[in-house]
């Protein structure tokens, strides 16, 4: 993939309703789950693009984003079977799953309901269960409707970066930004709507059940991340046999964006190893 090449936005038909999504490479499938608040425009240019040169990549809309959407369980549990039925509808065999915060839920999610259906997961910040989140973030999101929308999107930035929210946050997720034709989605009141829901219903994932997790898992995580805490990884490191925790000094919850070929590179690596 050229860093200057256009990605096609496309639409696949489940048997429980459809996904819109961008793929671009070749070999081993390679699914990206964004988190909260995400459309695929917060995915880094730059990690596809090393992504790539080894993997055939897939971006995914979670449900009301984009065209994406379903008749599944309104639930993170729901949410997950989204991704299966894209899986089951694509033909993919054994697909790598990386899921970033909530996204990295609805991969927990997946590996503890469908056990041998995937062949590896990435973990990047997110939690093995919702209490682990930072309360503030919780409070910022809990009281976004009375706070006007541009200061509430500052203010988010500001915290996914762990620095003060200036409006060059939002200008660097924009410069860095994949090229796709034909996307305009934002994310909208229904989207929030389901996704402040399934994190707060998400019963998460407990140590014995992460521990019955045979797959080889990534887990990645930033040393000022304002919404995760170090101690959300660790059990998630600790507990999964297969697991490896690899932490990054600085960025933030976004720190993708401060990593973006380093921390593909990572990837690339532990499953080649």
């Amino acid at each position: 993939m050229s860093l200057e090449a256009v990605l096609d936005y496309q639409l696949i038909n489940t048997k429980n309703g459809q996904v819109g999504y961008c793929q671009v490479g070749s070999g081993t499938p390679l699914l990206l789950i964004v988190g909260y608040s995400g459309t695929l425009y917060h995915w880094n240019k730059h990690f596809i693009d090393e992504l790539a040169k080894h993997y055939c990549v897939y971006l995914l809309d979670n449900r009301k984003v984009g065209l994406s959407d379903s008749r599944n369980e309104y639930s993170m549990q729901g949410m997950a079977l989204d991704v299966v039925d894209f899986i089951e509808a694509k033909g993919l065999v054994r697909p790598l799953v990386f899921g970033w915060s909530m996204g990295g839920m609805i991969t927990q999610t997946i590996m503890q309901q469908f056990p041998d259906l995937l062949g590896g997961a990435v973990l990047l910040a997110t939690v093995p269960h919702a209490n682990y989140t930072s309360p503030d973030f919780v409070d910022l999101v809990a009281n976004s409707e009375h706070i006007p929308a541009n200061e509430f999107r500052r203010k988010l930035y500001g915290m996914f970066f762990s620095r003060p929210p200036r409006e060059t946050l939002k200008d660097l997720i924009t410069q860095s930004a994949p090229t796709i034709s034909d996307y305009q989605y934002r994310f909208n009141f229904d989207a929030k709507e389901l996704q402040d829901y399934a994190v707060v219903a998400w019963r998460g994932v407990d140590t014995q059940a992460l521990a019955l997790i045979k797959l080889p898992v990534l887990v990645l995580w930033a040393r000022n991340d304002l919404v995760v805490p170090r101690s959300a990884c660790e059990v998630l490191s600790n507990s999964i046999p297969n697991a490896k925790l690899v932490v990054y000094p600085d960025g933030g919850h976004f720190f993708l964006h401060a990593n973006p070929r380093t921390i593909a590179r990572d990837v690339v690596n532990f499953f080649l190893s």
